[in-house]
C-alpha cells in the first residue's frame, strides 16, 4: 500500500511539473486534442488542447509584435512612413510607433514626425488601440490651394489615437483605421487615419 501511494504520488508531482512547464512554454502546434485518459494506478491524465493553448500564449509568444506601415492622415497629418512595436515580449499591450511624413499640393506642403505611445487591448488578431503623443511639424502653404491649405507652423502638436488594428499573430498584413484628434493652440481638429503594412517577429 506504501508503495503504490508513492508511486501515485510521485507521477502527481511528475504530471504538475510537467503542466507547469507547458504553461510557460510554446506548445508546439502539432500537439494532440483534449483527450482524457486514466491512468493504470487510478491517476487521472489529461493532454491539453493545442488549439486553446496556442491561442493563450499566441499573446506572450516570446518575441514582441512589430510592424512597418503606410498610413493616410492619422497623427502625422500626411503620407507617413511608420514602425511599430510592443514593449513586452507579447503581442499586445503597452507598446510606440514612430514615423515620418510628407506631402505637397497647391504650394501647400507639410513634413511631419509622430510619435505616439500607445495600447493594444484584445486577444488574437483584432484589437483596439488607444494612443496619445505629438507630432512635429513643419508646413508652409498659401491660400491659392485647391484641395488643402497649410498655415506657416514649426513645433509641436498633440495627438490622440482610437482606432481598429488587424494583426495577424504571425507574419503578415496589418490594416489600422482610427478617429485622431490633433490638439493645438487654437483648439482641436477631428480627423483620422487609415494605415496598412506589414507584421513581423
Amino acid at each position: 500500500m506504501k508503495k503504490l501511494f508513492t508511486l501515485n504520488a510521485i507521477i502527481l508531482s511528475l504530471l504538475l511539473l510537467s503542466s507547469i512547464s507547458s504553461s510557460a512554454q510554446i506548445v508546439e502546434p502539432n500537439m494532440q486534442d483534449t483527450v482524457k485518459k486514466v491512468h493504470p494506478t487510478g491517476v487521472n491524465t489529461v493532454f491539453i488542447d493545442s488549439a486553446k493553448v496556442d491561442s493563450a500564449n499566441a499573446e506572450q509568444s516570446g518575441e514582441k509584435a512589430q510592424s512597418v506601415y503606410l498610413e493616410i492622415g492619422g497623427p502625422g497629418l500626411a503620407l507617413t512612413a511608420n514602425y511599430d512595436a510592443r514593449f513586452g515580449h507579447r503581442r499586445n499591450g503597452l507598446g510606440y510607433r514612430v514615423g515620418a511624413g510628407y506631402f505637397a499640393t497647391d504650394g501647400n506642403n507639410v513634413f511631419s514626425v509622430p510619435l505616439q505611445l500607445n495600447y493594444l487591448f484584445g486577444k488574437g488578431k483584432s484589437l483596439i488601440e488607444i494612443g496619445g503623443g505629438t507630432t512635429f511639424l513643419n508646413s508652409h502653404g498659401n491660400s491659392n490651394g485647391k484641395h488643402f491649405i497649410f498655415d506657416r507652423i514649426t513645433g509641436f502638436v498633440g495627438t490622440g489615437t482610437i482606432g481598429y488594428r488587424y494583426q495577424p499573430q504571425e507574419k503578415g498584413i496589418n490594416l489600422r483605421i482610427g478617429f485622431v484628434p490633433i490638439f493645438y493652440d487654437e483648439g482641436i481638429i477631428a480627423a483620422g487615419g487609415i494605415s496598412v503594412g506589414y507584421n513581423f517577429k
